[in-house]
Formats: C-alpha cells, sequence, structure tokens
C-alpha cells in the first residue's frame, strides 16, 4: 500500500493574484487590493481578447463548435488557429498561467514544445505509429493473454523501440497469466424444411466458458430478453432447454451484463447452456463478437443479431401452432473450450522517456496489449498501445524532455482478469505515490476528443482551461468529469490508490459524436471482439492526430 500521507506531487497553474504576488516580491508590479479582490472571484485568468468557454454542455463536456459526419470528419473545440496565431497567443495565455517561476523551466519553452507536438499531428507525412501497428498485426496476428504471438508481439515492441526510438528505453515486466483456449466449436440449428434438415449458424465461445459434454449439447432453445424474464418462466420451462438472451443493443454498458452473467443466471433454473445476442449495433447484423464471461457450470456462447432473431421468429411461430412446418428451434451446440489456470509467465510491455529534472516522478500513458483470438486486435486495442507509444516517441523527439518521467504501459490480460495491471501495482506499490498522473486508451482511436477524469475538481477545472486554448484545429481538448470506472480498467487501481486518472477519448468517425451523445460509442463496438478487428479500422492519420494530442496533454502534465 502507498503511503497514505505522501502527498502525490503535482504542480499546477497559479491564479492569476498569485503570480501577481509573486511579481511584486520580486519588484515587478504592485499588486492593488482592487486586483486581487477582482482575481478571487475566478479560478483563472485568461488575457484578452480570448474567452473562457463555459461547461454547460452536457455532462460537463466543453460544448464543441461544430461537426459533421463521415470518416475523417472531426468535431473541434473552438480556440487558436494553428500557426504564427497560435503561437504568439499561447505564449501570451501560459505566461500568465505555468508555475514559472517554480522551476529553471520556463513557459516559453513548455509551450514551445507544445506548439511542435500540435504541428507534430497536422504532419500528414507521419504514419509511424500505423505502420507499425500494421506490421505487427500482420507478422503475429491477434495477441490473445498466454499466447505464442502474444509473447512474439511484445518481443517485437520492445525491440523496435529500443533499436528506432532515440531516449526510449523498453523493456517487460513479469505477469502470471491463465490460458483459455477456444479449440473447436460448432452450432448447428434444426430446419426441418431445409434440404440438409440443419443450417450451420456463425458463433464464438465466450471467454472463459466450459466446454460442451463430449458430442455437445442439444435442446430446445427458450429465449428471453432480461434476468427477470428469465426468472419468471423458471426451472418448469428452463430446465433441459438452452437459453437464448435476445435483447437490443442500448450501449455497451447496459446490455454486456448478459453476456458477462448469463450462464450463471441461466443455470440457476436448471439451463444446459446459454446463447447471447452478440453486443454490437443493429447494423452489424451478422457479425458476431466474443467476450468475457464469468465461468459458470454450463457453456456460453455468442451467436449474431440475425440469428437470433430468427431463432426467436421460429420459437414464435411454433408456439402460435401455425404450421407442421414450424417447430420449436433446437440445436447442437458443441464446444471444446479449456482453462488452465497460472498456465504461464508473461508480460507487460514498458516503454519509458527519462525525466529531465524528476525522473522518479511518472505520467503513466497505456493501453491494453492483448486481444481477442478473433480479427488482429488492430482496434482493441492495439491502437490504444501504439497510441502510448506515438506519444511518448513524438515527446522523445523534442529537444528538451519533459521534467517528469513519461511511462508508456501495454497492459496484459485486461480482456479477463487484468492480471497486466495488478502485477504492475505490486511491483510499484511503494512507487504510487510517485505516479503524477495516469491515462488509458482502450475506446477505440479515431480522432481525439479529450480526456474524461477522475480526480480533484480544482484539477479538473485547470486543465479544461488548458484543452480549451491550446489544441486549436488538432482537437482533442475537451475535458469532462466521471467517476474511477469510467476512465480505464486497468489503471482503476491506481486512480482507487490516489493517482488522478484519465481516459483518452475519441469522435465517432462515422457520424460526428461526441462522448455522451446517442450513438457515440456505436463505430467502436462494430468491429469490437470480432474477425473484423483488422487494421483497416484505424486510419492512419486519425493515429497520428490522437497521439500528438495525447503527446501535448502528457508534455503539459509532467512539465509542471
Amino acid at each position: 500500500m502507498p503511503d497514505e500521507k505522501k502527498p502525490i506531487p503535482w504542480g499546477l497553474p497559479p491564479l492569476r493574484s498569485e503570480i501577481l504576488k509573486e511579481r511584486e516580491v520580486r519588484g515587478v508590479v504592485k499588486v492593488s487590493e482592487e486586483t486581487q479582490n477582482e482575481t478571487s472571484q475566478t479560478a483563472y485568468y485568461y488575457p484578452e481578447p480570448m474567452e473562457l468557454y463555459t461547461h454547460d454542455g452536457p455532462k460537463g463536456y466543453i460544448p464543441l463548435d461544430s461537426h459533421s459526419g463521415g470518416t475523417g470528419n472531426r468535431m473541434r473545440v473552438a480556440a487558436l488557429s494553428i500557426g504564427t496565431a497560435m503561437v504568439f497567443g499561447t505564449l501570451f495565455y501560459v505566461g500568465m498561467v505555468c508555475l514559472c517561476s517554480s522551476h529553471e523551466v520556463s513557459c516559453a519553452d513548455t509551450i514551445a514544445a507544445v506548439d511542435k507536438l500540435i504541428q507534430g499531428g497536422l504532419d500528414s507525412s507521419n504514419t509511424v505509429a500505423w505502420e507499425r501497428l500494421a506490421e505487427m498485426t500482420d507478422l503475429y496476428g491477434n495477441r490473445m493473454t498466454s499466447s505464442k504471438a502474444y509473447d512474439l508481439s511484445a518481443d517485437w515492441v520492445v525491440r523496435t523501440a529500443n533499436e528506432q526510438d532515440s531516449n526510449l528505453t523498453a523493456y517487460t515486466e513479469p505477469v502470471w497469466v491463465n490460458q483459455w483456449s477456444r479449440n473447436s466449436e460448432s452450432l448447428h440449428l434444426f430446419v426441418p424444411t431445409r434440404p440438409e434438415g440443419k443450417v450451420e449458424l456463425k458463433m464464438l465461445g465466450l471467454g472463459n466458458s466450459v466446454a460442451t459434454p463430449k458430442g455437445g449439447v442439444e435442446a430446445n432453445v427458450i429465449p428471453v430478453h432480461s434476468f427477470e424474464e428469465l426468472a419468471q418462466l423458471g426451472n418448469s420451462t428452463i430446465a433441459g432447454n438452452i437459453v437464448m438472451f435476445n435483447f437490443p443493443f442500448t450501449g455497451y454498458g447496459h446490455t454486456t451484463m448478459f453476456r458477462a452473467r448469463g450462464a450463471r443466471e441461466a443455470e440457476k433454473y436448471g439451463a444446459l447452456a446459454v446463447l447471447v445476442r452478440t453486443l454490437s449495433p443493429d447494423s452489424s447484423f451478422d457479425s458476431v463478437h466474443t467476450g468475457s464471461s464469468q465461468r459458470a457450470g454450463i457453456p456460453a456462447a455468442s451467436i449474431s443479431l440475425a440469428d437470433a432473431n430468427y431463432i426467436e421468429r421460429m420459437y414464435e411461430r411454433a408456439k402460435a401452432g401455425k404450421s407442421a412446418d414450424h417447430v420449436a428451434p433446437r440445436v447442437r451446440l458443441v464446444m471444446n473450450a479449456q482453462l488452465h489456470e497460472n498456465f504461464k509467465q508473461s508480460a507487460n510491455v514498458i516503454i519509458d522517456l527519462k525525466g529531465s529534472e524528476r525522473p522518479e516522478e511518472i505520467v503513466l500513458l497505456s493501453g491494453h496489449f492483448d486481444s481477442w483470438d478473433v480479427g488482429v486486435g488492430a482496434m482493441d486495442d492495439g491502437a490504444g498501445a501504439f497510441l502510448a507509444w506515438e506519444a511518448a516517441r513524438m515527446i522523445a523527439n523534442l529537444e528538451r524532455a519533459p521534467r517528469r518521467t513519461i511511462r508508456v504501459v501495454m497492459w496484459n490480460n485486461e480482456e479477463t482478469l487484468q492480471r497486466g495491471s495488478h502485477a504492475y501495482f505490486e511491483k510499484h506499490k511503494n512507487e504510487i505515490s510517485n505516479h503524477t498522473f495516469a491515462i488509458e486508451s482502450d475506446s477505440g482511436v479515431f480522432d481525439p476528443w479529450g480526456l474524461v477524469l477522475a480526480a480533484e475538481q480544482t484539477l479538473v477545472d485547470k486543465l479544461k482551461g488548458y484543452g480549451a486554448h491550446l489544441f486549436g484545429d488538432l482537437g482533442g481538448g475537451n475535458i469532462a468529469s466521471s467517476d474511477v470506472d469510467s476512465t480505464g480498467e486497468d489503471i482503476e487501481i491506481l486512480c482507487k490508490h490516489g493517482v488522478p486518472c484519465g481516459g483518452f477519448l475519441s469522435i465517432n468517425p462515422e457520424n460526428g459524436a461526441a462522448p455522451g451523445e446517442p450513438n457515440w460509442e456505436n463505430h467502436y463496438f462494430r468491429f469490437h471482439h470480432a474477425n473484423s478487428d483488422r487494421i483497416e479500422v484505424i486510419d492512419k492519420h486519425q493515429l497520428r492526430r490522437s497521439a500528438a494530442s495525447l503527446a501535448t496533454w502528457a508534455y503539459l502534465i509532467a512539465d509542471q
């Protein structure tokens, strides 16, 4: 456990009154009583003619100027234009609010570095992050925890960073992980009116699921739409049958409970197995998505939206006695999954850029490195991990490193038990108070929106000021408050031990929706945990712009 009495080090921009008092001490300016009273009314001072953006939009998000649909279109925070106006405007602004007197590095140096990062985000010739992600996933494929491909991919990242990236040091730290193997699996629906009498349905066993008995499970299917309906039907209807959860996708947080808990709930009433409609927007009607489930005594599998509806239509027609052709839906499910506890020692991947003045203090950037065994995990969460790597690489290419260390962590085992984040915490638990900030990206990397924070309101407010004035046309300057659970699964343990945390969020490239707006998450969940999670989901220019945005945030925080 960290020493709770030791405060987490943090430097923040002072109020204007504090700046003027400092200057008065140095004989630069006389602070009048009127000025002190005036500045005590507000949290910030912004030099005219800039305006402080209000934050009365939905959920406290910074209102956005405009947006339009289509891939590559971006919603941007109203701010200074890129170029000369931005340089001079931001120099003036940061000169007024930075902690200039607290360390040797001048505010001008900080903002000059930030401007280079922002300009780098607009340099379309830089496609390094995308090319690296494409190369790794082409070479090794997906990175299921405990797989050989995971270890080969981790070695490739460490080798590439150490050989090609100046000022970065890459290494691994051990993590003990389980092994869940899908092995062979199949699902057939019996349809007497079809030429072969049955239809093979697409399916994916859910992670951690038990196997079926040898030869599979064959039974009728009972559709339900909620846990309440399941309980109402009870043992008399459910026992000896297979339960199918069929529900509309109304958001991942609202529907993931059926995948996670469905088998355990159905098992209570004597079900032999569970089928779960895939967690994806309605337009992905024929895709199947896997994901983690709570291990139960009965097997669990995911099926497509279209097949879930097909089975339910069969059920309703048979129940209505429409004709002899309409029989109750009956399936044979075969799954040969295996689970081995503590199967092997694997690793987290870590990349450090040493701080110039306080190297023991850490600003952590992260995404998880493991994926499911379908697709190649380019979006979930290869892009998040490589986003952090590219942000660190951009910072490492500057003339001056920030005062604090930038640390990239590519987490192992996020998809099931978060063994990677817990191993990191155990290894560094006596240094947690030196972690000044932690950021995670695990909701897709498209054009940058900004950060959702779990931190003290004073810090939230002050970072809003930075975001509103520094990011310009690059985007990514939005700040919103949330709780610990919303910033990221892997950094949650750090957040709960006092580290200020942020989740890096993007804009939906299909419709320009921002976090908190309707259908914001739909694009991401079309490819999430599916065979379609390929490198083509990621746009190389969006990845670069987001990396520059994350690098800007990281540099501002690490250089305070």
